[in-house]
């Protein structure tokens, strides 16, 4: 167990000391300040400026900031649609895969247009290179610097005062994937290729296997001298193409998905300890960074270190929670004492689902890191996780992707969190509401609530009407408690803007894409629209004089507020629906 702690403390320590140098090179960037890639990299920006004629120092107000996302937002969903429907007749396709479905296209290019990369599709037998690199990984790059930018806009509005002006769109998002995106992608991708990750165009390879293996007649494994096989295999297909590159943006943007279909549990996209290590880091890298990026901008950081103090609290007990419940595993794997579930020679604890080279731990830190930062990786199935170690990372994604959450996006909607808490403890102690010397008015109250409860709002349709489709539980893997648990993950996924899926159901019939894929237009889309409104509204204000009374934001009573905000407008709103699922599962192996 102390190797196992160790190892927690090592992740956690490693990420926040990458992330504190990282947050001030952010605000560098961000403000068009000198940096360390300027010399090279700004002539760049101002060719790329240049060629599409765009005024780098044009301020926008909120709305003007709006309608260049909606429609940057349009195109890239149009574009994106239109390259899956037709991947058969476009090149770089040496498997000659055919298009998608409308239903499957149109799931996929919601996905990626809103930074959720939910897959309803294995990449490595659906997509092919052009789809993986030009259609996908392209909006790995571009959905994440949307979401910094309008982040970014929403600091403006926080620290201006009489302006109108939140920055420039287009200059946001550009610096945001030039100086930010790019460098740490190269980086990334640079060790996964040393380590083994493909990066080609080749053709798919196909290798011996060690040992032969029967399929029998419903396509099921089976050994190969079994009587009832029907088939032996002796060769596998090795999928190629460039991983190394969409893996690495997948993890750094939040993005997740994956180019095959079991993820960073593959080897070919997470080779080695050391992949694993710089890709978990990397899952929550610049979602940490920002927290502290914010502090430095409104020249306060004790409140960048209350915010982070409040996620990483929430991070942490998930962390702990969901290792715990692996490595005790359930009294079925135990066999009441029969089977040995300790740790001496061996990982221990529950390991179905997961890779022998990775173990209980490190898949337990990653479910805990790529929920909390929506990003929604996987190297491990989480559909084979404990009922509790299935559950956390459901609460971790239904909370609204604040636990760090994703790039721009998590923060934005804790700030969300953050005024709510301001308006309640000023209503306790009968004071007006402020924020950083900001009055909050009705306006900003009503697009902080939008931003606090648009997530469960979203899962619990989108899970209520998966429900009422009869052809739902055709595509299960499993019935009763477990069922319901693989529907209500996959419509917190997707509501989440996260894209883990527990991978125990078919979620590729047309109205689970199109359910799927409307939870993710509405979750990612709604809370933007509140934050540029609430970031409008603000920026018009001016600061008032702080005051003995004044509520402070950066205290550990504060600290306590919101985290009790949160549970109760996030975790109480899932819990009906936990209790049908995990929670009763639970009880069902305890009990039963």
């Amino acid at each position: 167990m102390t190797e196992e702690l160790f190892e927690y403390a090592a992740y956690v320590a490693l990420l926040i000391a990458l992330a504190l140098p990282l947050s001030g090179y952010l605000n560098k960037v961000m403000a068009g300040e000198k940096n360390l890639f300027s010399r090279v990299l700004v002539p760049v920006e101002n060719f790329i400026y240049r060629g599409v004629r765009i005024d780098k120092n044009e301020g926008m107000s909120w709305k003007r900031y709006l309608v260049n996302v909606v429609a940057f937002s349009v195109v890239s969903f149009v574009g994106l649609f239109a390259l899956l429907m037709l991947q058969g007749v476009l090149p770089f396709n040496p498997e000659g895969l055919p298009g998608l479905s409308w239903h499957l296209a149109f799931n996929t290019a919601a996905s990626f247009l809103s930074n959720t990369n939910w897959q309803s599709y294995s990449g490595e037998s659906t997509l092919s290179y052009f789809s993986q690199s030009i259609g996908l990984t392209v909006q790995n790059f571009v959905t994440p610097a949307v979401g910094m930018a309008v982040l970014f806009a929403l600091f403006r509005g926080i620290v201006s005062e009489g302006k109108v002006s939140l920055g420039n769109f287009w200059t946001d998002v550009t610096r945001a994937v030039l100086f930010v995106l790019l460098p740490l992608s190269l980086v990334v991708a640079i060790v996964d290729v040393a380590q083994g990750s493909p990066q080609n165009l080749n053709d798919y390879d196909t290798v011996e296997l060690l040992e032969p293996v029967g399929i029998d007649a419903h396509g099921n494994v089976v050994d190969a001298d079994d009587p009832a096989a029907v088939q032996t295999v002796t060769q596998e297909v090795v999928p190629l193409g460039p991983q190394a590159s969409q893996v690495a943006i997948k993890q750094l943007g939040t993005n997740g998905g994956g180019y095959n279909g079991v993820n960073s549990a593959s080897p070919l996209e997470n080779p080695t300890p050391l992949t694993n290590l710089i890709q978990c880091i990397s899952l929550l890298l610049i979602p940490m960074a920002l927290v502290f990026s914010f502090g430095r901008f409104v020249a306060d950081r004790r409140q960048g270190r209350a915010l982070f103090a409040a996620m990483f609290a929430l991070l942490l007990v998930g962390m702990v929670v969901i290792g715990f419940f692996e490595q005790t595993g359930t009294p079925q794997l135990a066999q009441d004492g029969a089977v040995y579930m300790g740790m001496i020679d061996q990982s221990g604890g529950n390991m179905e689902g997961k890779e022998t080279r990775l173990g209980v731990t490190d898949s337990s830190i990653w479910a805990a890191f790529t929920t909390s930062a929506s990003n929604g990786s996987v190297n491990s199935m989480h559909d084979s996780f404990t009922p509790i170690g299935g559950m956390i990372p459901m609460i971790l994604m239904a909370l609204g992707e604040i636990a760090f959450g994703g790039v721009g996006c998590g923060l934005y909607s804790m700030i969300g969190f953050v005024i709510l808490t301001v308006f309640i403890a000023g209503l306790m102690v009968g004071r007006t509401p402020e924020y950083l010397g900001k009055k909050i008015g009705p306006k900003e109250m009503r697009m902080a609530i939008v931003l606090c409860i648009t997530t469960p709002v979203v899962i619990l349709i989108g899970a209520a009407v998966m429900c009422l489709d009869p052809a739902t539980v055709d595509s299960l893997n499993n019935s009763g408690a477990h069922g319901f648990s693989e529907v209500l993950y996959a419509a917190i996924s997707a509501g989440g803007n996260n894209g883990s899926a527990f991978a125990g159901l078919n979620a590729n019939t047309p109205m689970i894409n199109s359910v799927l894929g409307l939870e993710m237009l509405a979750n990612r889309f709604i809370p933007l629209v509140a934050t540029l409104v609430l970031a409008g509204n603000l920026c018009k204000r001016k600061k008032v004089a702080t005051s003995a009374g004044t509520l402070s934001t950066s205290n550990a009573v504060f600290v306590f507020l919101l985290l009790l905000i949160i549970l109760l407008v996030g975790a109480l709103s899932m819990f009906p629906a936990l209790a049908l699922g995990p929670i009763a599962e639970q009880l069902q192996m305890v009990l039963g």
